[in-house]
C-alpha cells in the first residue's frame, strides 16, 4: 500500500504581494461577515412591524423585477432584503478578485484540443477562481492578509471576534424579540 500523499497549501499563495490585495480581501471578508447581523436585525424589524400591524410575517419579492426589489427595500423588510443582496453581490466581488489567481494558475496538463475546448478552458479557470475564493475565506489566509497590513492589520484583526459576538447576539436577540412581540400581539 502506498503512503498517503500529504498536500500542503501555503496560505501566502492566496494573497498577492503588498497591501492592496490584503486590504481588498479584508474589506470583502468583513462585508461578507456582516451579512448575519444585517439579516437578523432586518428579520426582527420586519417581523415586529408585521406583528404590530397584524399582518402576515412574510415578504414576497420578485427578484426578476427591479420595481419589486425597490419596493421591498422601502418596506419594513429592507434590512433582510439588503442582507440577501449584499451576500449575493459580495460573492461575485470576491470571485472577481480571484480572477488574477486563476489566470496565473499554470498547469502541467496538456492543452484541451477537443470540441468545446474554449468554453472548457473558461470553466476550468472559473473553477480555479472559485477554489481560490474559498481558500481566501480561511483563517490562515486572512492572517497572512492581516500581517501584510502591518500595525493596522493588528487593529483590523480585532474586528473579527467582535463581529462574531455581534452576529450571535443579533441572531439570539432577534428570535427572542420576534417571539415575545408575536406572542404579545397575538393575545391582543
Amino acid at each position: 500500500m502506498a503512503a498517503p500523499i500529504a498536500l500542503k497549501i501555503d496560505p501566502k499563495v492566496a494573497v498577492l504581494e503588498g497591501r492592496a490585495d490584503a486590504t481588498r480581501l479584508m474589506i470583502v471578508w468583513f462585508v461578507r461577515k456582516s451579512f448575519y447581523w444585517v439579516f437578523f436585525v432586518g428579520f426582527a424589524y420586519g417581523s415586529v412591524v408585521a406583528a404590530i400591524r397584524h399582518e402576515t410575517n412574510e415578504v414576497d419579492v420578485d427578484w426578476a423585477s427591479p420595481n419589486s426589489v425597490g419596493e421591498s427595500l422601502l418596506s419594513p423588510w429592507a434590512g433582510l432584503i439588503l442582507a440577501l443582496i449584499l451576500r449575493f453581490v459580495i460573492g461575485w466581488v470576491a470571485l472577481a478578485l480571484c480572477v488574477p489567481f486563476a489566470l496565473a494558475h499554470d498547469t502541467d496538463l496538456e492543452p484541451r484540443t477537443n470540441v468545446g475546448s474554449g468554453i472548457g478552458r473558461f470553466f476550468d479557470r472559473l473553477h480555479i477562481a472559485r477554489a481560490y475564493r474559498s481558500l481566501r475565506w480561511t483563517h490562515h489566509v486572512r492572517q497572512v492578509a492581516l500581517q501584510r497590513l502591518g500595525p493596522s492589520g493588528e487593529k483590523i484583526g480585532r474586528l473579527d471576534p467582535i463581529l462574531d459576538i455581534v452576529n450571535i447576539a443579533s441572531g439570539v436577540l432577534s428570535v427572542l424579540i420576534v417571539g415575545i412581540v408575536t406572542s404579545i400581539t397575538a393575545s391582543t
